[in-house]
């Protein structure tokens, strides 16, 4: 029988990473073992741009081939604002222990920082994890060729145990 005294669960928020907590969740009732819930905040991933970007309006505008002004009548728009981004850490987190509570299951929350499958592998190992859960992303090919997923980085890097919820 499978025994463990750790598990780490991967947790960004999505559908596949409840499923993948709940599934932890449900293993660790059964073989007796502790839970962690790791949320990486990998700045390029988890922020969305909530304020993007206007042109000054002493721009100018190439349409056509010709230069063009624009309208006096948003001459109120003077230089452009630095993006403000939303971070989504707290509300992934809150989701993350309300799950727990519900399922009536205790659990640490960590969040890590830098590249999700890196900091998660460290981490694992820094705990002595004895598996790491996380859920499948359905990505398109080309999305998966390029940035390839959490999940098979976990399962390719990693010397603990991946289970990967779909």
């Amino acid at each position: 029988m499978f025994h463990a005294d750790r598990i780490i669960v991967a947790f960004d928020g999505s559908e596949n990473s409840k499923k993948a907590l709940l599934t932890a969740i449900d293993l660790a009732k059964t073989v007796n073992a502790a839970i962690t819930v790791a949320h990486s905040h990998d700045m390029k991933d988890n922020q969305t741009v909530i304020d993007p970007p206007r042109p000054a309006a002493e721009a100018s505008y190439i349409s056509g081939g010709m230069t063009s002004v624009p309208d006096p009548l948003i001459s109120d728009v003077t230089s452009p604002e630095p993006m403000i981004y939303e971070d989504r850490t707290e509300e992934v987190i809150a989701e993350a222990r309300m799950m727990l509570n519900e399922q009536q299951a205790d659990g640490d929350i960590d969040i890590l920082e830098g590249d999700p499958a890196e900091s998660i592998i460290e981490h694992a190992n820094r705990i002595s994890a004895d598996m790491i859960v996380t859920g499948s992303r359905d990505q398109n090919r080309l999305k998966k060729l390029i940035f390839g997923s959490v999940s098979e980085k976990l399962s390719a890097k990693s010397d603990i145990p991946v289970l990967i919820v779909k």
